[in-house]
């Protein structure tokens, strides 16, 4: 299985991979830190959209807002007092998965493997915004 993709002609997603390497617009919200990311693409000249094949693609980590004090986050408790991870990578001959760590890989939360483009960047989106916007993890 290679990372090469027809998306729909009316996908935002597909509308914004450009012709040269460059990375997929994601919608990361408030409360996250980006430790790493190489979740890049190109469209190939027949339209397809070529992604990054590394299992190594996407990884961030929750963060307390920064104007509560440490006395603060742990008083409130949840998801807001853990660190929660986030990975994301191309596995050949499975596609891309997403894992929810909390904290680390020993604590696997949820996870979600798919061979769709879309599916994978709509997922790894949803489940930033379960964990800091609802505080919840998300169920796989």
């Amino acid at each position: 299985m290679n990372p090469i993709f027809r998306l729909p002609t009316n996908s935002p997603l597909g509308m914004a991979v450009p012709e040269d390497w460059g990375l997929i617009p994601l919608r990361v919200p408030a409360g996250w830190n980006i430790i790493y990311n190489q979740l890049s693409a190109r469209r190939l000249p027949d339209g397809r959209v070529e992604a990054n094949d590394s299992q190594d693609l996407y990884w961030a980590r929750t963060a307390p807002p920064p104007w509560l004090t440490a006395e603060e986050v742990a008083e409130r408790g949840g998801l807001q007092a853990r660190e929660i991870n986030i990975d994301a990578g191309w596995y050949a001959g499975y596609g891309f998965r997403v894992v929810v760590l909390d904290p680390d890989w020993d604590h696997e939360r949820a996870s979600c493997t798919t061979p769709d483009l879309d599916e994978f960047v709509t997922t790894l989106e949803g489940w930033m915004w379960v964990i800091t916007q609802r505080g919840q993890l998300p169920t796989s």
